[in-house]
């Protein structure tokens, strides 16, 4: 296999470190070139020698901030668009297919640091050392799954079916998952829905950039400051608040021309569904419904049997609250949707999507952020 290697700074200090540990222990013997060849060999493989970092475990390793947008690679040469102000996480993946997180170092003020998002990976993305590939479409998705009300279970097979490219985004397509109504994204504002801020910038960058950042966490409320949030483990949710609401927040979350933040789309969610089912192992994640029968803090939403409601290091997508998007649904009584599980009951999984009117505000309901690269 042929393995191309970028002579970055990183990559040069750690090879000169390498070549310095090899001669340190080559000193004092005095042998053939095949000897020493074979005494290299040992020391590189049974010793506890240094070796090759990728770009993403020193980031990790130092807690690298980076000044300016900078594209890192990871083991399989998958691209990662970091965002100036932002590091990677200490508990990030290291890489793309396991979660690359990053944390919000200085792009923000003092509430907004720390905040942490992961990375969703679009196009052909290599998940191995033979360089095999999935393919990631950004797109609207339906999924093979429903609620039977006689059973009380969530049922099919999970499965994700495009329904539209994000390079279709200027037509209106409705997918079909109710008998008389349908869900659309639009452009412009639609009986009082708030749509995303840019819907073709977000489109075309996530797509230059070749990935897009989700919130790690649903948001989280900043004591009793209704005007701000957080996006961190063990916060008291962000919940009772309209879609206007939560959209204005989100998109309101930073001014920093290096990247933009809004509430999540539905090319956002559904792609991450995709991603998740995809790379997780867990292919019906579409289908998971709500783990826990009570509200709980954003990140620990669980069953009796501890199992949490994390994938590919993002977490409650199934359970806790429901989420508002920027969907719309084509019933002007109820024009807002939210998708997802919660804590009410198993009839709400993760694909699922919700209509309800512009004033509606609920205890299991909050939102999500995305933040795209400029």
């Amino acid at each position: 296999m042929e393995y191309r290697v970028k002579l970055t700074d990183q990559f040069l200090d750690e090879f000169e470190e390498i070549c310095d540990y090899i001669s340190n222990k080559l000193k004092n013997i005095d042998a053939s070139n095949r000897l020493r060849e074979k005494v290299i060999y040992n020391i590189l493989l049974l010793e506890n020698s240094p070796r090759m970092c990728t770009e993403i475990e020193k980031a990790i390793k130092n807690g690298t901030v980076y000044k300016e947008n900078t594209t890192i690679y990871d083991k399989y040469s998958n691209p990662v668009k970091v965002p100036a102000g932002f590091r990677l996480a200490s508990d990030s993946g290291t890489d793309v297919t396991k979660g690359i997180v990053i944390e919000d170092a200085e792009a923000g003020d003092e509430i907004s640091k720390g905040n942490q998002y992961v990375w969703v990976p679009l196009g052909d993305i290599k998940y191995n050392e033979n360089g095999d590939i999935k393919t990631i479409n950004l797109g609207r998705y339906s999924f093979d799954a429903i609620y039977n009300e006689d059973t009380q279970q969530v049922e099919g097979a999970g499965e994700a079916t495009l329904q539209q490219l994000a390079d279709d985004y200027t037509s209106v397509v409705e997918i079909d998952v109710e008998q008389y109504y349908n869900y659309t994204e639009l452009t412009n504002s639609s009986n009082g829905v708030e749509v995303a801020k840019n819907l073709e910038d977000f489109i075309t960058k996530a797509k230059t950039s070749e990935g897009y950042y989700i919130g790690r966490f649903e948001a989280g409320k900043v004591e009793e400051n209704t005007n701000t949030f957080n996006i961190k483990k063990g916060q008291e949710v962000y919940n009772e608040v309209t879609q206007a609401n939560a959209a204005n927040l989100a998109r309101n979350l930073y001014n920093n021309s290096n990247f933009e933040s809004d509430l999540i789309n539905s090319y956002a969610w559904d792609t991450a569904i995709v991603f998740i089912q995809t790379f997780s192992g867990d292919t019906d994640y579409s289908k998971q419904s709500g783990l826990q029968l009570a509200l709980t803090t954003t990140g620990n939403a669980h069953d009796n049997s501890n199992n949490y409601d994390i994938r590919c290091n993002i977490y409650d997508m199934a359970g806790n609250v429901r989420e508002w998007s920027t969907e719309i649904y084509t019933n002007s009584n109820s024009p807002c949707v939210y998708r997802g599980g919660s804590y009410g009951g198993n009839s709400y999984y993760t694909a699922y999507r919700t209509p309800n009117n512009t004033n509606f505000s609920y205890a299991s309901l909050g939102f999500r952020t995305i933040l795209y690269v400029k």
